[in-house]
């Protein structure tokens, strides 16, 4: 892929639309890119401010009653709404159902707080695989790697090697997501990088942990005391569900 593709592919591969093939092509892009990868960042970041900076107007009481007028119907039985989008009733019009159709798709559309965190977390690792952008501090001594976030954050991650099970430590550095600076913890799987990206719980409300493979990435969320913990990787889920228990003090689950 060229660059001109990945300008007409970047809203497909953030809707999940891409299929297997053009998805590893255009995250093998994004890799080797950092003008793409920029470009991808900032849909990422107008998403989230179109989710999260609109301000909502509720629907005055004369256009909720205009509406109604316009969209009555003789027939008894009407399909209620919740009140949370609109306070009327609407027939079964052609025009009732068309409003109803219009407020269902934006209702879809509108991306969730997971979503997007997801969708930056991608963007993110992605960004790390190119040159000079992995590791602030490169060590494979987790008694270096974890002093050094000391006084560059509020937080102190837990660092451990895993060089015996396969998953040395590479190092570690600062990422700045969902509005917060986080830290981020690098391992390796063969030739797979793996991230962990840990920030305090309170600045997030999502509690899910079983996270499906997104775009080619498998992804792991858990959360441990007061902080919050994702594992973003292209090694398969299985294999980064036993980082996962590993890096949680669990025992792997025999495959």
């Amino acid at each position: 892929m060229n660059c001109k593709d990945i300008e007409q592919l970047q809203h497909a591969f953030v809707d999940q639309e891409l299929d297997p093939a053009n998805t590893r092509a255009f995250t093998e892009h994004l890799a080797a890119c950092p003008s793409c990868a920029r470009q991808l960042e900032a849909l990422s970041a107008v998403r989230h401010a179109i989710k999260t900076q609109t301000t909502r107007h509720a629907l005055p009481p004369e256009l909720s009653a205009k509406i109604a007028r316009a969209t009555a119907t003789d027939r008894p039985n009407v399909i209620p709404l919740s009140k949370k989008w609109l306070p009327l009733k609407w027939g079964t019009t052609g025009a009732g159902l068309a409003m109803a159709a219009c407020v269902a798709f934006l209702m879809i559309a509108s991306p969730n707080e997971q979503y997007l965190v997801e969708q930056e977390l991608i963007a993110s690792h992605i960004r790390s695989l190119q040159d000079g952008h992995l590791t602030d501090v490169i060590s494979t001594d987790q008694h270096t790697v974890k002093p050094w976030f000391n006084g560059r954050l509020d937080v102190s991650p837990p660092v451990t090697d895993f060089n015996a099970d396969g998953f040395p430590l590479i190092g570690g550095r600062l990422d700045y997501l969902d509005h917060h600076t986080v830290a981020v913890i690098v391992y390796r799987y063969n030739k797979h990088v793996i991230n962990i990206f840990v920030w305090p719980s309170a600045q997030s409300k999502i509690d899910i942990e079983s996270i499906p493979t997104q775009q080619g990435y498998s992804m792991r969320h858990w959360h441990d005391g007061d902080l919050q913990f994702w594992a973003v990787s292209d090694v398969n889920p299985a294999k980064l569900s036993e980082f996962e228990s590993l890096y949680r003090g669990q025992k792997p689950k025999v495959q």
